[in-house]
């Protein structure tokens, strides 16, 4: 295939993928009467830029925003230190039973969540957590693949670093900080980006466990939205849409730089 061909089927590609994203955002800046008119046009005659206002207006958007922001980053931080820690110690450091904890982790990959849910629930009913960050956050900070994929990252690492590191008197924390950690950028800063859109993006166990109106996360709050006045305002309910998938979208770019550089260094070496 000639250059140009490539980038016209890239490009082809890209607007595929775009196309609901780009209907979305025409979809929130028309008003009600434009709607529902058939057939639909892409553009609307006369945006309307008050939808993002009104929304504002109808739900506590910023409140619901703070609340998906910090839990999702507090979440994503506190994963990537446990799921380092424990990559750390399954591909550097020989303790006995390694290799069956090891499958163990790995087999969780294949358990559905939904199966897991109920379990989660009355764990964390039980616990007193319910109706709490402690609630949204703790329940999601293990993670099979997270550990997985970091520790494919570390044996790729040459053992010579661990091992003239401990010669030089290190103890394992410090080759883990000082070392590993530091050359595990890309993988972290991938592993970080997918956590944090899946927290970010989540619904159902926020729905679960949250009650009170002043923890309610943004999906929450626009899935309450599209409850109470979905046929009424479904104009609004996509700039409530839009103005939710913007933190995710910065998220992404920011490091999208080390999305492939970190999903190909982390299965150099199995």
């Amino acid at each position: 295939m000639s250059l140009v061909g490539k980038y016209a089927l890239t490009l082809v590609l890209a607007l595929f993928f775009a196309a609901p994203f780009l209907w979305m955002i025409s979809l929130s800046l028309k008003g009600l009467g434009e709607f529902y008119v058939y057939p639909p046009k892409l553009l609307p005659a006369v945006p309307q830029w008050s939808n993002f206002v009104d929304v504002f207006k109808q739900l506590s958007l910023l409140r619901y925003l703070g609340n998906s922001l910090f839990v999702s980053t507090t979440t994503t931080v506190l994963q990537l230190v446990l799921a380092s820690s424990a990559a750390f110690a399954f591909a550097v450091l020989s303790f006995r039973g390694k290799a069956f904890l090891f499958a163990l982790f790995i087999s969780s990959m294949m358990v559905p969540g939904a199966v897991v849910l109920i379990p989660l629930f009355i764990i964390t009913q039980k616990l007193g957590m319910i109706d709490s960050y402690l609630g949204l956050i703790l329940p999601m900070l293990f993670s099979g693949y997270g550990i997985f994929m970091i520790r494919q990252f570390f044996l790729g690492l040459p053992r010579d670093f661990y091992e003239a590191a401990r010669l030089d008197g290190c103890s394992n924390l410090g080759v883990f900080a000082r070392i590993y950690l530091p050359l595990s950028v890309p993988a972290l800063a991938t592993l970080g980006t997918l956590a944090f859109i899946s927290f970010y993006n989540s619904l159902l166990w926020p729905l679960i466990v949250i009650n009170r109106e002043e923890l309610k996360t943004i999906p929450i709050g626009i899935a309450g939205l599209v409850g109470q006045y979905g046929f009424i305002t479904p104009h609004l309910v996509m700039a409530g849409a839009a103005v939710m998938v913007v933190p995710a979208l910065l998220v992404f770019l920011f490091f999208q730089r080390y999305l492939i550089n970190g999903f190909v260094m982390s299965g150099i070496k199995g």
